[in-house]
Order: structure tokens, then sequence, then C-alpha cells
């Protein structure tokens, strides 16, 4: 795996060296902003553009932006139409509890002895990667990108991307344990976030392989990503999807998708047989304010990960369920300098073994302002259940405030704070291994991108 990411590095630096990319600057993008990568306008652009560049990146979890790159008639060479990129994300979070993090040997799902953090120590399996008190790197990303744009005829493009961190494992194929699951060391993942091929023809596109999903609304992606630590109702969401999926883009202010695939976080694969369905509308009620719909539904998909004493068993260690899960998201522009973001997830899980049904539900409201170019401070208030999904509880709060600073165009710093309550009757004690049912917690972020 060393050997791997040494080449890999050294690949990125001898392109970067010869000045080979794309792009000027990856700009660090904020909830309710469109995601844009600069580059050198070249020949007359179109009217109207939202980015005034040649490439806009529409591959994050904002579901409002689907606006496709002008693009130039004639591609000078194959190299010349790539975009390479990249960041950085390391930090450390800490919490008022002071419980320490604990490490221990023991069989991931895949069969594989590895040592990693105990669940409940640090600051407890609730902020994805964060929940070390320890400095790590949460996402080291590499990606190379061509996007095929249909607007002069049939063309074509793909994306391929690697990321190693923390984080990683939440990019893996776990959903049937094939392809880059399992690659893992310590408290270090590594996975390919996307390895697809896109075609596109007038306003149709059509990818094929491994991409990320369009449910919900919080980006994964660091770079596209305000906050330090994620929602609970990120959690319901799947990652990645493997399959076919088609984006149709009429113009104007609709917006549709839909895909066949193999579950969700599942390889093409599909150990476990797995089908799914994904679905798309979203809609351009006014020039601020924007609407989404987004669903799912999976046969065996959601988290079916491999039972090493049983491949036919999923992570409930049942013989199969199916998932319905649905995200409606509405982003509103306040004004200049506010953004407003609403969304709600559902998710329904029918156990197969005796038809019972698992719920879980959450709503989180996301508010940002943008002093300026160089900062800008968020705040997010959030309500669910994932008693039925993950046993947190039936009675979950969070509220977070944090703050952007980016003293360059590609860094940005990100300190928060934050305050989780878990109550009720059916709550569980989350925090200080089991002890305490809230929790103050904060940490500081910093990314570079490239």
């Amino acid at each position: 795996m060393r050997v791997f990411f040494g080449c890999l590095l050294s690949l990125i630096l001898f392109s970067y060296g010869g000045e080979n990319f794309v792009h000027a600057e990856n700009e660090i993008v904020y909830l309710g902003q469109e995601a844009c990568t600069p580059c050198d306008a070249i020949g007359e652009q179109p009217p109207n553009d939202p980015c005034d560049a040649v490439s806009c990146d529409t591959d994050t979890f904002n579901l409002f932006s689907h606006n496709y790159p002008y693009r130039r008639n004639h591609r000078k060479s194959l190299f010349d139409s790539l975009d390479f990129f990249g960041w950085i994300q390391g930090g450390v979070y800490a919490n008022s509890r002071g419980n320490t993090v604990t490490r221990s040997k023991g069989t991931n799902y895949n069969g594989r002895t590895v040592t990693q953090l105990d669940s409940g120590s640090g600051n407890g399996d609730l902020h994805l990667g964060v929940k070390s008190t320890d400095f790590q790197v949460n996402q080291l990303w590499f990606g190379v990108k061509r996007n095929a744009d249909g607007k002069h005829g049939l063309d074509w493009g793909g994306a391929a991307e690697v990321i190693f961190g923390t984080e990683a494992w939440i990019a893996q194929s776990w959903g049937d344990a094939e392809l880059d699951y399992g690659w893992q060391d310590g408290d270090y993942s590594t996975a390919f976030p996307q390895l697809y091929f896109q075609l596109a023809y007038g306003n149709l596109s059509v990818k094929a392989g491994k991409f990320e999903t369009i449910i919900g609304y919080e980006a994964f992606r660091a770079a596209n990503f305000f906050f330090y630590s994620h929602s609970y109702i990120f959690h319901l969401e799947p990652y990645s999807h493997s399959g076919v999926f088609g984006e149709y883009n009429p113009g104007g202010k609709w917006s549709f998708g839909a895909a066949y695939t193999t579950g969700a976080n599942s390889s093409i694969e599909n150990a476990f047989d797995d089908h799914g369905l994904l679905g798309l509308i979203s809609y351009q009620l006014t020039d601020d304010l924007s609407i989404s719909y987004a669903v799912t539904y999976n046969h065996n998909g959601y988290g079916a990960y491999r039972d090493p004493g049983d491949t036919n068993k999923n992570r409930y260690g049942l013989s199969g369920t199916n998932v319905y899960l649905h995200t409606v998201a509405a982003s509103y522009n306040i004004s200049d300098k506010w953004n407003y973001v609403l969304q709600w997830n559902y998710n329904n899980a029918k156990l197969r073994e005796d038809g019972s049904h698992a719920l879980s539900y959450g709503i989180a409201n996301t508010l940002t302002y943008q002093f300026n170019d160089k900062w800008g401070i968020g705040f997010r208030a959030e309500w669910a259940n994932l008693d039925g999904i993950y046993g947190f509880g039936n009675d979950i709060s969070e509220y977070t405030l944090g703050v952007n600073w980016k003293p360059y165009s590609n860094i940005s710093i990100r300190p928060e704070i934050r305050y989780d309550y878990s109550a009720g009757s059916n709550a569980a004690k989350l925090f200080n291994n089991g002890k305490n049912r809230d929790q103050f917690s904060g940490g500081i972020a910093s990314v570079i991108s490239f």
C-alpha cells in the first residue's frame, strides 16, 4: 500500500511540475454555493455562465448544482481535457468528557485481523473519522476527471479517484465487501470513491461504474463542505453506488436522474446479488429557492456487510433486508451572504426474517453567512431518531457552530464546537464509554486544495 501511494504521489507531483493541471486552483465551496473549478477562459463564454469559467464540478452532494460546463468545440488533446485535482484535510477533535482513545486488535467484517479504534472511545462513534483525540489525516484525495459534454454531439468522459485517511472507509465497497473493502492499516483506510465511464449527448448523460450517491445534501468531500463533523442523518445515507446512472437536464428549472444499482455502498461484483433503484427530481422554484427529492430502494442493500461465517447473511445477521430511503432538501439564498438549507431523511428497512420494519429519520437545518471571500460562519441544528437502524435512541439532537477562514484561495481553516444530547425513554448513553447522554466537543481542521 505504501509503494502504491508513493508511486501515485510521484505521478501527481510530476504532473504538477509539468504544469499540466487544467485548473489554476480548486476553490473551497460553502453550502449554498456552486462547486466551480475556475479555469482560464477559452473563446467566447455563453450567456449567464454562473462561474464565468470553462468547468464546473457537479460531482458533489449539492443536489441543486446540475449546470453542465461550457466546453470548447474541439479539444487540443486528450491530456488537455483532463482535470487533475485533490486536497488534504487533517485536524484534531476533543470532548468535554475526557474519555481517552483505546485501540485493540479484532476481526473486521471480511475476516481480516486489524488494529482499530474501539467504538465508544475518543469522541464516540458519531463523527465518522474524527472520533480520535489524536491528530489525524482525514482525507488525502487524488482524482482525475474528464467531463462529458453533449452540447456539440456525442462526447465521453469519466473519473478515477482515490482517498486515503481515517474517513476513507466510508467510501469503501462495504456493502458487499469487495473491490477496495478491507484496505485498512490501523485507523487508516484506502478507497476508490469513484470509478466510472460517462457518455453524453445533448441534455442526456449516462455513467457506468462506481459513482457517488445523489442521496442527501451534505458533502463528504472535505473541499466542498463547511463543517468538520457531520450530522446524524448523514449516517442514514449511502455514500456510493455501482451501476448505471442517467441524468437528463432539459435546461431551465428541471433536472432528472435515475439509476439501476447493485445496492448501496457495493462494488460492481455484487456479491450478494443486490438490486437497487435510484431517482432524483430537482426544481428551481425561483432564483433563490430550490427543492429536490431523491429516493432509493434496495433489495438487501444498505449495510449488507459480508459475514465471514455465512456469506448469505448481511450486517444484521439476517438473510436480507429491503430498504427504502428518501431525502427532501430545500436551499434558500436569503441574501447574497445568507443561505439556509433544510433536509429531511427517512429510512424504512424491512427485515425479511420476521417482516418487521426498522424506522429511522431526522431533520437538519443549516444556516451559513459569508462575510467576504475569506470569512464565513455556519450553524447546524438537528434532531434525529436513529433507534431503528443504529440503536442510538429515539431522540437525538446536535448543535454545531463552525467558522471558515480562507487565508488563501486554496486553504481553509475550520474550527467548530458541538453539543450532542440523547434523551427519551429509549435513549442510549452514547458518550464517555456508555456513561453519559450528552457531550460537548470541538475541533479544528485544515483543508489544502490543489
